[in-house]
């Protein structure tokens, strides 16, 4: 199993990205940064992805992302809360518990699916802000996506690490 041993890092990050979300939640102007992402580093992407000639990449996320908009979900709540899934499953393998490391993904879907949840409650209370079941489902699919995509990177990274130590002793 994939360890973290240090927590100096990733606790801060986390605890970021979550006030992060929770302003992007409760901001009743987020075009510019829909633009930025859009255009800005959704072009830096395209770019870097078609020199690298990985163009198969490309038209996964591009497949993906309207996949997600004809099931009427925002790709923008699925990208945010992929990266909260993230640093929440390293977050919770940081915490030097055994169980919290064991069930780091299940553990991050549930507190990341209350975080989105209780937003999605909060903006009930805000004029401009709407909460809605889809963005609340769109939340929960970044999630469940980020455990996928840690739990395959984990599993490569043994893989090689094994590999690499079969080597060593060979």
């Amino acid at each position: 199993m994939l360890r973290v041993k240090k927590s100096r890092v990733i606790v801060p990050a986390t605890i970021l990205y979550a006030i992060f979300v929770f302003y992007l939640s409760v901001t009743s102007n987020v075009g510019n940064l829909k633009h930025l992402i859009d255009d800005t580093l959704g072009a830096a992407t395209i770019e870097i992805l078609t020199a690298a000639h990985l163009s198969i990449i490309l038209k996964f996320l591009v497949g993906s992302i309207h996949f997600v908009e004809r099931q009427s979900l925002d790709p923008a709540h699925v990208g945010i809360y992929f990266g909260l899934g993230v640093l929440l499953y390293f977050l919770f393998l940081s915490l030097r518990n055994k169980t919290l490391e064991k069930y780091s993904a299940a553990f991050a879907v549930l507190t990341g699916t209350t975080y989105g949840i209780l937003n999605e409650f909060f903006q009930t209370f805000l004029p401009y802000r709407t909460a809605s079941v889809e963005d609340a489902f769109s939340n929960l699919l970044g999630l469940v996506l980020a455990q996928i995509c840690v739990i395959i990177f984990v599993l490569a990274l043994s893989a090689v690490q094994n590999k690499t130590m079969e080597e060593e002793t060979n």
